[in-house]
């Protein structure tokens, strides 16, 4: 790769993480002309503020549209979607009494979260970067069990209200979001460009072993967060069915994953990470990996080192 196509990529990133960047800030005007329309002009219709942000979504789009190459167009209008949603439930919450608040809250939890994630890929991964890492639609599952999660939410605000007002769980499950949520933009940002989305079976050069920040409280602390957060969210909007299946799913989904993770993690980094291991817990509940796996791990592991010894000496 030459200098100039090596300037033009450079350009082509900044230029695409300052649209970005604006797009994130586009919230602030429209919560300011909110409390506005609120608080000043003392309108109260939820119907007619979202006329509002959707006509402005039309003038942003069309914009995006004339000005932006078709590579960048979808990461634009769902980065403006995001934005736009955010504020509209953002503006909801804050002022208004609308009995369906858990679930705007809902929202706004879940445009933080996919925003980040593609944030952190536009950052770090720029080389890898598209569309699909806003993680919207990245398995039929996790869109099955989030429509089911709205539709439990809807469905008990209606017909179990006051089930659904008990402030108890509401707290316990706003606590255990924001807190997941920490984690898991914490883990993105703290990790940089030695976390991926996908498995690493090969070690990079520039792969290092993450011991610090949350990585000094939990050794996987984005699953952790992921899992904190997304019961975290059922509890708070009260949802029995789906606390029960988000809790053993992501359960097994998780344990799984880290059983493949910690296996090629002796193998990247050795006794490095079995020390750190000893130290540093996973904190999802109910996972403890198993014992004669680990040890068969550590043989596997020990067996390759004394062959590149005997090989070398």
């Amino acid at each position: 790769m030459n200098d100039k196509t090596t300037k033009a990529l450079l350009c082509e990133e900044e230029k695409i993480k300052k649209i970005h960047f604006l797009i994130i800030i586009s919230s602030i005007p429209q919560i300011i002309y909110g409390f506005i329309y609120f608080k000043i002009f003392l309108c109260n219709s939820c119907f007619n503020l979202f006329l509002s942000e959707l006509s402005l979504f039309l003038i942003l789009s069309i914009i995006i549209f004339i000005f932006s190459s078709n590579k960048e167009k979808n990461q634009y209008l769902i980065g403006l979607s995001l934005s736009i949603i955010f504020s509209f439930s953002f503006l909801i919450v804050l002022f208004t009494t609308n009995k369906y608040y858990p679930l705007f809250i809902y929202f706004i939890t879940l445009c933080i979260y996919h925003y980040s994630e593609f944030f952190s890929v536009l950052l770090y991964h720029f080389d890898i970067l598209t569309s699909e890492y806003f993680l919207i639609n990245h398995s039929t599952n996790w869109v099955i069990a989030t429509l089911f999660s709205f539709m439990e939410t809807i469905l008990g605000i209606n017909y179990f209200d006051k089930y659904k007002k008990i402030k108890f769980f509401f707290i316990i499950g706003f606590l255990m979001m924001i807190i997941g949520q920490y984690f898991r933009i914490a883990a993105l940002y703290t990790g940089k460009k030695n976390f991926t989305h996908r498995i690493s079976f090969d070690k990079a050069n520039e792969h290092k072993l993450i011991t610090n920040g949350v990585f000094a409280i939990s050794r996987h602390p984005s699953y952790f967060g992921f899992y904190l957060w997304s019961v975290g969210i059922e509890i708070m909007c009260c949802n029995p069915i789906c606390i029960i299946a988000f809790a053993v799913i992501l359960f097994k989904f998780f344990k799984n994953r880290i059983i493949i993770e910690e296996q090629l993690l002796i193998q990247f980094f050795g006794e490095e990470y079995l020390e750190y291991k000893k130290r540093v817990g996973i904190l999802i509940p109910f996972i403890h990996l198993d014992k004669e796996k680990e040890e068969k791990n550590l043989k596997i592991y020990q067996n390759k080192k004394n062959l590149k010894k005997n090989i070398f000496s």
